[in-house]
């Protein structure tokens, strides 16, 4: 029988070293390359590229650290959260890494810079906002320049592509954010965290259940999710900026296969 107290000690302390070296990481100023608006170059599309590399990185790691503080201070509900929204990064990560090589290889400018306009600035919500003002006749000037927004791709597409980092055929992503997923509902996975239940005894059918405080150990179930999902996050995007001339993450991407190696996520409930 695995320790599982053991083991989740010591995925605690990888990712505590590893938020170590993500805070370490050096973010840059980005300025706009001196492009006209509505033309685009190589340069125009690396910079957008950067963007997003830096900004889903300054995201990532204060959601981990977020995580860790949580965890720290017996918050345990909400490391739950925190874990669905790391492993939805990571997804995303992978994604735009695959879609922006493919845009690249063709050096297609104007198409990687649409691709990476939704990413980095496509909002369903506001999407949504302005069909619904249109519908109703009330557009404005405000709703218009909302139309111009595009829309991000939507979460299960980007999951439906990160299965592949698990081998051909392979539903593990789906499979795990789904699961992640579950806890972030009012419903039986995340409410049983809450509950101890007394078997009824013999003869009787009056089972009796306490409501208690969710102890750390029940965030084994999400902690190799954690953990695996800085991997997706770190090499998808020093593979990207690295192809583009920035060696801004290398040092972050080596020192995490230093701390934490290939780790497996939790494939099986």
């Amino acid at each position: 029988m695995p320790d599982t107290e053991a083991e989740l000690k010591r995925m605690v302390e990888e990712l505590h070293a590893v938020s170590a070296v993500l805070d370490a990481t050096e973010t840059p100023a980005l300025v706009r390359p001196d492009v006209p608006y509505k033309q685009v170059t190589e340069e125009l599309a690396h910079w957008t590229m950067r963007v997003y590399a830096y900004s889903i990185l300054s995201q990532f790691r204060e959601m981990l650290r977020s995580a860790l503080h949580l965890y720290d201070a017996d918050h345990v509900p909400a490391v739950f959260l925190c874990a669905r929204a790391m492993w939805e990064m990571a997804a995303h990560s992978y994604y735009v890494k695959k879609h922006c090589f493919q845009h690249m290889d063709k050096k297609d400018w104007q198409v990687t810079w649409d691709f990476m306009l939704g990413i980095n600035q496509g909002s369903r919500h506001m999407k949504e906002k302005q069909r619904k003002a249109a519908a109703a006749g009330t557009a404005n000037a405000a709703a218009a320049v909302v139309e111009e927004l595009p829309e991000g791709p939507h979460v299960a597409k980007v999951m439906a592509c990160f299965n592949e980092y698990f081998g051909s055929g392979s539903t593990e992503a789906t499979e795990n954010y789904s699961f992640l997923s579950e806890f972030c509902h009012p419903n039986s996975f995340a409410f049983t965290n809450h509950l101890e239940v007394e078997e009824p005894k013999a003869g009787t059918s009056s089972a009796k259940v306490t409501f208690i405080k969710p102890g750390r150990d029940v965030c084994i179930q999400v902690m190799p999710d954690m953990l695996y999902a800085c991997m997706p996050v770190l090499f998808s995007m020093d593979e990207l900026l690295r192809r583009i001339g920035d060696n801004g993450l290398s040092k972050a991407a080596h020192e995490y296969g230093r701390i934490a190696g290939p780790p497996e996520p939790a494939a099986k409930r």
